[in-house]
């Protein structure tokens, strides 16, 4: 029987568990250990740094994550780590980012080529840029590429890969034309393409990067992906109808990669107005499309009628919360504006972290005063996350911006730069060409081999 004395104790512990992780956004401390205690959820549900698995990826199938998101979450960690110093994840952080390179060192491993985008390959490219704007530390491996030259690479081949004969230019979504998908130009790749020469312009002060993100940007609004109030739209299809037929849904990551190279390139030209007209444009947007109820970050699909969001979806909140706290350091007049959505954000995505077994797990919908929503997994902790760390960048003002190289604008970035990185490759694109007929000969008569040698052997065992 219970003691009647225990009853308070019992219901503290229950109304605590119910108000998720106790967050308070003007304390550094406290921000660090809700950033600890998120971080610690996201990094369970990787399995790649255990005996038999493969650095870098996340379990697909069942729980249905794609390379590019594992990239994402080691971009997070590598902010986790230099906006709080906790260095518990930095070892499978580096060993992630190396085991996916690929073998010509351009985040094009041969495993992933079957639905390899180009928003996927610039997501990795993205988190070893943040590891040279953040002096992550270099591997020690003899011969290991530089964070920066990863970069390189994926930018040097993706403007070969620019397209001029459909919409007047642009990245299509795929790297490969045998991929579903390949007849779609959509803002995410194009968004990345532009984020990344926007930054590689201010860390390495190399104008040739800042000429590719001006055209790259008035591509992406000559051909109506962002309107004249800054609403930024999915794509079209460029073979059919070569991108006139505009996709009107609105994510979050696209508007959040372009308010990051916006606000980079402002940076860069040290305060051009045509960049602070955009940079705060695209906030605006931001602000009046994916935050609700006061200042709450929500994703359009998180509530009906919309159609749930999948597991991609899950993790947008988080680049838009990403690249808001980055525009907030870069182009300092957004930082009042950002730092009061951040913080209210902030609070309300801790305040539902309170799920599964561990009574910390956090769902996606923050907007529901505390209640955690059912779900869990590595977006909804990255979106967390990625949300707390702006709130403590934007509390904590001794926190420094991106380094640059020593010619850039905020010296201090070690990083080695590798200008001609990726140009060893060919091809344009990917060749995933048909197998040759000879090699299909081959192939059926080593099977056969292999059948008749198997089936010999097994007719041998089992009859002695």
């Amino acid at each position: 029987m219970v003691s009647i004395w225990r009853i308070p104790l019992v219901l503290g512990c229950l109304i605590q568990i119910a108000h998720g992780i106790d967050l308070d956004v003007e304390s550094t401390d406290s921000l660090k250990s809700a950033a600890k205690t998120i971080a610690h959820g996201m990094v369970s549900f990787y399995k790649g740094n255990e005996t038999g698995q493969t650095p870098g990826l996340l379990p697909y199938p069942p729980d249905g994550y794609y390379w590019w998101q594992a990239g994402a979450m080691f971009g997070a960690l590598i902010s986790y780590w230099f906006n709080t110093g906790d260095t518990a994840y930095n070892a499978i952080t580096s060993q992630a980012i190396l085991f996916q390179v690929g073998d010509d060192i351009d985040f094009m491993p041969l495993n992933q080529t079957t639905s390899l985008g180009n928003d996927d390959q610039s997501f990795w490219a993205m988190t070893a840029l943040s590891a040279a704007e953040y002096n992550f530390p270099s591997p020690d491996t003899p011969g290991a590429p530089s964070w920066l030259g990863l970069a390189q690479a994926v930018f040097n081949e993706q403007i070969q890969r620019w397209d001029s004969a459909k919409c007047n230019g642009g990245l299509r979504w795929q790297a490969v034309p045998t991929n579903k998908g390949f007849n779609y130009k959509n803002t995410i790749s194009n968004g990345c393409l532009f984020n990344i020469a926007a930054r590689l312009a201010r860390y390495t002060n190399d104008q040739m990067y800042a000429d590719w993100a001006v055209k790259i940007w008035n591509w992406i609004e000559a051909v109506g992906f962002v309107d004249s109030n800054y609403r930024v739209y999915d794509g079209s299809d460029a073979d059919t109808y070569n991108c006139t037929n505009i996709d009107h849904n609105q994510w979050s990551y696209n508007n959040g990669i372009l308010l990051n190279g916006a606000a980079t390139m402002f940076n860069y030209t040290k305060g051009d107005p045509v960049w602070e007209h955009r940079t705060a444009g695209l906030l605006s947007s931001a602000k009046q499309i994916f935050f609700v109820d006061g200042g709450i970050m929500r994703e359009g699909c998180e509530n009906p009628p919309a159609i749930p969001c999948n597991q991609d979806q899950k993790s947008f909140k988080a680049y838009l919360a990403r690249w808001m706290t980055v525009t907030s350091q870069l182009a300092p007049f957004t930082r009042p504006n950002i730092t009061a959505l951040l913080k209210t954000s902030a609070k309300a995505a801790a305040a539902q972290c309170n799920g599964g077994p561990s009574k910390s797990a956090c769902g996606i919908q923050w907007d529901k005063n505390g209640t955690w929503d059912g779900t869990e997994g590595v977006g909804q902790s990255m979106s967390a996350l990625e949300t707390i760390i702006g709130a403590l960048v934007t509390t904590d003002l001794k926190v420094p911006p991106p380094f640059t190289g020593s010619t850039g604008i905020n010296p201090g970035g070690t990083s080695v730069s590798v200008p001609k990185a990726g140009k060893n490759r060919t091809a344009t694109y990917v060749d995933t060409s048909v197998i040759s007929t000879a090699d299909k000969g081959g192939a059926w008569f080593m099977t056969i081999l292999i059948l008749f040698v198997g089936s010999v052997s097994i007719w041998f065992m089992c009859s002695m």
